[in-house]
């Protein structure tokens, strides 16, 4: 079902303001927030006490993770040494969003152009570590993103060598840096899981709702019906920043189903 979400990404500069992470996740359920991705390092130690407060918290406040964003990594690398500690770096986060309850980790597909050798890599290893993650029941995904999945096709031929074992977020911002905005996102949506919406703005500082209306309807014409996250991106009156976005997409998601919207 097609619902909104919130990265803890659109919340940064509350979060380096000093507010801490369990703080926040109270306040969500007061600006109706039921969904919540939580970037890597926003998460102020991955020491088990604190990892079990924190899945308490989420479970007092009725808040579904749906998704660890581990920002770090280039599985694509041909560095040894690099490739071993990604390794036991992805391994350790993977078992930190087992622990925490999440529907899945958001692992990068790797920082090296799409050459035919980078592309084997870096399916490979998202096939390796969708096989870890699925024994804790937890799912992969990855995302258009860095440079070896800036380009559309090359990330659907990763994504259609790992089969049905690892998923898509689709995302709008990271779109921009693609040769073609709408063209990628396209491409992608069809496939995808999940989506990152990082809106354009105009230069008073308002939603580009021309923007907004072609990517909702690139959104229609796919079938889209997963998760859709807000990414607000401005480091001050973030809650008024996310509510806004939600507002201008619930009026344009209604387009869609107005039932499946939550």
């Amino acid at each position: 079902m097609l619902r909104f979400a919130v990265s803890s990404w659109s919340l940064d500069g509350l979060l380096n303001s000093g507010m801490s992470l369990l703080e926040l996740i109270g306040l969500l359920p007061g600006h109706q927030i039921g969904t919540l991705e939580i970037c890597h390092f926003h998460l102020p130690s991955t020491d088990p006490s604190y990892l079990e407060t924190l899945k308490q918290r989420l479970q007092s406040a009725q808040i579904e993770l749906f998704g660890i964003l581990l920002d770090t990594g280039n599985i694509a690398s041909s560095d040894a040494a690099q490739i071993a500690a990604d390794d036991l770096l992805i391994r350790h986060w993977i078992g930190v969003a087992s622990t925490l309850g999440a529907e899945r980790i958001r692992i990068d597909a790797g920082l090296e152009p799409p050459t035919p050798g980078v592309i084997t890599q870096s399916a490979r290893r998202l096939q390796e570590f969708a096989q870890i993650a699925a024994g804790s029941g937890l799912r992969v995904s990855t995302e258009n993103w860095h440079a070896t999945s800036q380009n559309p096709e090359a990330l659907l031929e990763i994504l259609e060598r790992c089969g049905e074992t690892v998923g898509l977020c689709a995302d709008t911002g990271n779109a921009e840096a693609s040769s073609d905005k709408y063209q990628t996102l396209s491409l992608l949506l069809p496939r995808a899981s999940s989506m990152h919406f990082k809106p354009r703005y105009t230069v008073t500082g308002d939603i580009d709702l021309d923007d907004l209306e072609i990517c909702v309807k690139l959104m229609r014409e796919a079938n889209f019906d997963g998760v859709l996250t807000i990414i607000f991106d401005h480091k001050h009156d973030e809650w008024q920043g996310i509510a806004r976005l939600r507002e201008a997409l619930q009026s344009h998601l209604e387009l869609i189903n107005p039932q499946s919207v939550r």
